[in-house]
């Protein structure tokens, strides 16, 4: 990997530091506060602030969505809005109740991606209630 790792920033279009992303203003931080700010304003879902990583990791509260396999969960939603999250047991996460979204995308592909993400979850939180 560390090949790969050298050719990211030729990749990036030249010259790239951690420091200019991860600072107010920067890519990689703008688009973590936006990622949780917006899955946090899906009801049901909290989200912790990334400190560092590259994806949210997110709770799904088990008394508003009624998830008993999250793999299953995940390919409903591949299906339903063309949209690839992780779920969290292949994390070793114990519970169904978390997923991982990464939050690379440009912020216009971002609010879509959440946007299908907050659309599903209403659906499926109408079709599955507790």
């Amino acid at each position: 990997s560390v090949p790969a790792q050298h050719a990211i920033q030729t990749a990036l279009g030249g010259y790239q530091s951690i420091t200019e992303l991860v600072v107010p203003g920067g890519r990689f931080y703008e688009q973590s506060k936006l990622a949780s700010r917006l899955l946090n304003e899906i009801p049901g879902v909290s989200c912790v602030e990334p400190m560092g990583a590259l994806y949210c990791f997110p709770r799904l509260d088990p008394e508003v969505y009624a998830i008993d396999d999250d793999q299953e969960f995940v390919i409903d939603l591949l299906r339903a809005k063309k949209l690839l999250v992780t779920h969290g047991t292949g994390f070793n996460w114990p519970s169904p109740d978390h997923f991982r979204v990464v939050f690379l995308p440009n912020v216009d592909d971002l609010r879509e991606a959440i946007g299908r993400i907050a659309r599903f979850l209403d659906h499926y939180r109408k079709r599955h209630t507790v």
